[in-house]
C-alpha cells in the first residue's frame, strides 16, 4: 500500500465534508482504528468518535477485529462494510453489454453478460440491460433501494467523432432513460477515467498520491487523477493520449495531423498493420473478416512466446506508448502511472517492459522515482470503474468540493 503523505487536518467546510474525507481514509486504508484515524486526520478523538458513529450508523463501515494490546483494552479496526450497500457499473461494449454488481470497497459480488448490437434500438438494449439489473439484485438478495447508483463507462471522450462514433448511443440522454426503467440514479464517464477511478478506489490509493492510468482496449486513453478526483480539462477530454506526437513516420490520422499514437500505437493499429502482412495474417490462424479484438488477441499470444514478427510489431506499438507515456509523466510530475485494460491482455509484460525503460533515462526520474504497474487487463475493468465512480461520487463527495 502506498503511505499516507503527511497532510493537514481533514476538518472540512462541514462536518458532511468532514465526513467524507474520514471514509475516505478509512477506505484508502484498508483497516484502521480509532486512534489512527485521529492521528492521520488531525481531528480530535472526539471529532472521530462523532464521525464513526455516524458512519456505522449509515452502514457504510463495521468493526473489523480487534488489534494487538499493548496492555489496556485492544483497539477495534474499523472498515467499509462491504455486506450492505453496492454499486452497480456497466460497460457498453458492443456486441455485449457488461453489468456489474460491486460492494462499496469495489469487490465484485456478481455480473451479467447481455447481448447488444447496432442493429437495435438503444430503449431496446436498456430495457434489456434494466431487466439484468433486476435479475443481478434479485439473484443476490437485495433491493434498488440498496444500491447507490449505476455507473456506465463509455469508450472515447464526450463530443468523440472518430471512426467509429458511439452515435447509437449519443443521440439519447441514456442516462434519463436507464434512471426511468431502474428508479436508480445513473452516471456517465469515460471508460479510461472509470479505470482511474477503480484503482483508486479498490486499489488503496490515498487521496494524496496523483497518478494516472493509461488504458487500453481498441483505442487508448488515460484517466488522470489528480487530488482525489479525476482531472478532466476544460471540456472532459484530458487524458487524451491517442493524439499525442509519437511518430517520426508521420502516419495520417482521423483528426487530421499525422503521427497520432491512436494510429500507431493502439490495439487497433497493431491489427491493422498485421492485416496489411499477407504472411503474417495467415499465420495468426484467425478469420480474415475477424474482429480487430481477435487479430491483436492472436498477435499478442504470439508476440509473448517470442514469434519474432509478432514480437516486433507488439513491441513497435509499445515503444510509441511509452513516447506518450513520457511526455504525460513529465508534463504531470507523476509518480506513478499504471497500465490496465484489456488491450494488454497477453502481451502486457512487453508494454511493461518499454514504459519503464522510457521512464528510466527521462527527465522526472532524475527529480523522483516513477512507478510503472501493470494491474487489471480483465476485459471487465471499464465496469468495474463506472461502479467506483458511483462510490466515488456518492460516498466521498469532498474530493469534488
Amino acid at each position: 500500500m502506498i503511505p499516507e503523505p503527511v497532510r493537514q487536518s481533514l476538518r472540512g467546510r462541514s462536518f458532511a465534508e468532514t465526513r467524507s474525507a474520514i471514509l475516505d481514509l478509512i477506505r484508502s486504508s484498508g483497516e484502521i482504528t480509532r486512534v489512527d484515524l485521529a492521528r492521520r486526520s488531525g481531528l480530535t478523538e472526539a471529532t472521530i468518535s462523532k464521525v464513526v458513529t455516524d458512519l456505522m450508523a449509515s452502514e457504510l463501515i463495521s468493526a473489523s477485529g480487534r488489534a494487538q494490546s499493548t496492555g489496556g483494552k485492544p483497539a477495534t479496526f474499523l472498515r467499509l462494510d462491504t455486506s450492505r450497500l453496492g454499486a452497480i457499473g456497466i460497460v457498453l461494449d458492443l456486441p455485449h453489454v457488461v453489468i456489474v454488481l460491486c460492494a462499496i470497497d469495489g469487490s465484485v459480488v456478481d455480473l451479467a453478460t447481455i447481448p447488444a448490437t447496432r442493429d437495435e434500438e438503444p430503449e431496446v438494449v436498456l430495457k434489456r440491460i434494466a431487466a439484468a439489473i433486476g435479475g443481478l439484485l434479485d439473484v443476490n438478495g437485495t433491493t434498488p433501494d440498496r444500491v447507490i447508483g449505476i455507473g456506465i463507462a463509455l469508450s472515447g471522450r464526450r463530443s468523440y467523432r472518430g471512426p467509429n462514433p458511439l452515435d447509437w448511443w449519443e443521440n439519447m440522454p441514456i442516462d434519463e432513460h436507464l434512471r426511468a426503467l431502474t428508479g436508480i440514479d445513473v452516471l456517465l464517464e469515460n471508460d479510461a477515467n472509470c479505470a482511474a477511478l477503480h484503482e483508486f478506489w479498490s486499489g488503496g490509493i490515498p487521496a494524496g498520491q496523483d497518478f494516472a492510468v493509461v488504458y487500453a482496449a481498441d483505442g487508448i486513453g488515460a484517466g488522470i487523477v489528480i487530488n482525489g478526483d479525476v482531472y478532466r480539462g476544460r471540456s472532459s477530454h484530458a487524458g487524451e493520449i491517442g493524439h499525442v506526437y509519437v511518430d517520426r513516420n508521420e502516419t495520417p490520422c482521423w483528426c487530421g495531423r499525422r503521427g497520432c499514437l491512436e494510429v500507431t500505437g493502439t490495439p487497433q493499429a497493431v491489427a491493422r498493420r498485421a492485416r496489411d502482412m499477407p504472411e503474417l495474417f495467415s499465420d495468426l490462424g484467425v478469420d480474415a473478416n475477424g474482429s480487430t479484438r481477435a487479430i491483436y488477441a492472436a498477435l499478442a499470444e504470439r508476440a509473448s512466446v517470442g514469434e519474432p514478427r509478432e514480437f516486433e510489431l507488439i513491441t513497435e506499438a509499445a515503444e510509441y506508448v511509452a513516447t506518450a507515456v513520457v511526455g504525460m509523466a513529465n508534463t504531470l510530475d507523476l509518480g506513478l502511472v499504471i497500465l490496465a485494460g484489456p488491450g494488454f491482455a497477453g502481451a502486457g509484460e512487453i508494454y511493461l517492459e518499454a514504459v519503464r525503460g522510457a521512464l528510466e533515462t527521462t527527465y522526472i526520474r532524475s527529480v523522483h522515482q516513477v512507478e510503472v504497474r501493470l494491474r487489471s487487463v480483465h476485459p471487465n475493468i471499464a465496469a468495474l470503474g463506472a461502479a467506483s465512480l458511483v462510490l466515488h461520487r456518492r460516498l466521498t463527495p469532498h474530493h469534488m468540493a
